[in-house]
């Protein structure tokens, strides 16, 4: 598989995170629990822990177990936001199907940019040879994300009872709503 460490969209560079980014990683998201209320991670303590997070990206991206890029807008020079691919792997050795994830600095909200984002991480996923299907859990009381994907252009496939882990809001797993996109059997998307 040849993903890209480095997209280009019409208003922003998507890029493979690096350790110098941790400041502004935590300052903007990772140790920021109003940021992550929807995810499945807590917030960091410190920005020891988001620079070892963003390691532990990197050595996903050399082993293949995990894509994520960074944000940054036209003229920011840091990042804003964080796009992830994960490989769900029913084989246990492809990477046919990638889980989504995503997260955006307060600020940068409203403006498209997590939308065009998604698009090309998307788009450059089910390009790849052997990948199949981009998904993303979305919790059934978020309705901006279930705008968001259906704007960059995944279908709702419908609820899933209990299975979206959101540690920073509440103990138990919510229901989610799922979206994917996908390739056909003939390659069409």
């Amino acid at each position: 598989m040849g993903m890209e460490r480095v997209l280009k969209t019409s208003r922003l560079c998507l890029r493979a995170p690096l350790g110098a980014d941790a400041p502004w990683v935590f300052e903007r998201w990772a140790g920021q629990p109003e940021r992550l209320a929807f995810l499945d991670w807590a917030p960091h303590r410190d920005v020891t822990q988001t620079r070892q997070w963003l390691e532990w990206d990197q050595a996903c991206w050399f082993k293949k177990t995990g894509f994520s890029w960074l944000l940054l807008p036209e003229g920011e020079a840091h990042p804003v936001g964080q796009v992830q691919l994960l490989p769900q792997r029913p084989d246990g050795r492809s990477l046919q199907h990638l889980r989504l994830g995503y997260v955006l600095a307060r600020g940068w909200q409203g403006r498209g940019l997590m939308r065009e984002a998604v698009q090309a991480v998307v788009a450059h996923a089910l390009a790849q040879p052997g990948v199949w299907r981009v998904d993303a859990l979305c919790a059934v009381d978020n309705p901006s994300s279930q705008r968001l994907l259906a704007a960059a252009g995944l279908q709702c496939e419908g609820c899933l009872a209990c299975v979206l882990a959101q540690p920073n809001r509440q103990v138990a797993p919510v229901d989610a709503w799922l979206y994917a996109a996908w390739c056909q059997a003939d390659g069409a998307r």
